[in-house]
């Protein structure tokens, strides 16, 4: 893929091929426990959403945060667990609303939040759900990103072998989602993360020009 972001947050935004005042949500999405709002933190710079180790979910309802990435102004949004089956339908119905109503002026990329070392049960349909919540055509504009990198590297295992001994299931997701994905660890401030998260949402929105 052609990378269209220019590394760190310097320099001239007509580099980048883009208006200074072009916006984008995203919309960050995934089970309880995977580091959604950790991961918020990291793509803003600082810590704006409450995230901590916890044996129920933390995240009780939408939030919204705006940051300027790389000439990009960026709105990220945590959500809820909505991927939750002892929710309300009631409830899962409000979080989804509240993410279109932020959705509805400026392009929206999903970021589907899932732990590297961990694929449950509850994540082998998760598109499925996804699809049932915004539309058929959302891996369209989703992107995956993997928490605890750590895990990884501890392992001993790239990136690169994750991706091509994972599960079947999660090859799939990512397959549709034409194998846009991102290595996250929350711990530390590493700027080329983001970047390299954001060359991913430059995909997605340059194809749906």
């Amino acid at each position: 893929h052609q990378i269209l972001f220019i590394k760190g947050r310097r320099g001239n935004p007509n580099h980048c091929g883009r208006h200074p005042d072009t916006k984008v949500n995203l919309v960050l999405l995934g089970m309880a426990g995977t580091g959604k709002s950790a991961s918020g933190n990291t793509i803003i710079g600082k810590k704006v959403f409450e995230s901590k180790i916890s044996s129920i979910p933390v995240t009780k309802e939408c939030q919204k945060e705006e940051a300027q990435i790389n000439f990009l102004n960026v709105r990220v949004i945590d959500t809820p667990d909505m991927f939750d089956d002892e929710m309300a339908k009631s409830a899962k119905d409000k979080h989804v609303k509240k993410c279109k109503e932020l959705c509805e002026s400026d392009p929206c990329v999903f970021v589907l939040v899932m732990h590297v070392s961990r694929f449950t049960d509850g994540e082998r349909d998760i598109l499925k759900k996804l699809e049932k919540m915004f539309g058929e055509n959302v891996s369209k504009q989703t992107v995956i990103l993997f928490t605890r990198g750590n895990d990884l590297r501890q392992a001993e295992i790239s990136f690169r072998d994750f991706l091509h001994d994972c599960q079947v299931k999660l090859k799939e997701i990512l397959a549709k989602c034409d194998n846009r994905c991102v290595l996250f660890e929350n711990s530390k401030s590493d700027p080329d993360q983001v970047d390299k998260l954001m060359n991913q949402v430059d995909l997605v929105l340059k194809k749906k020009k």
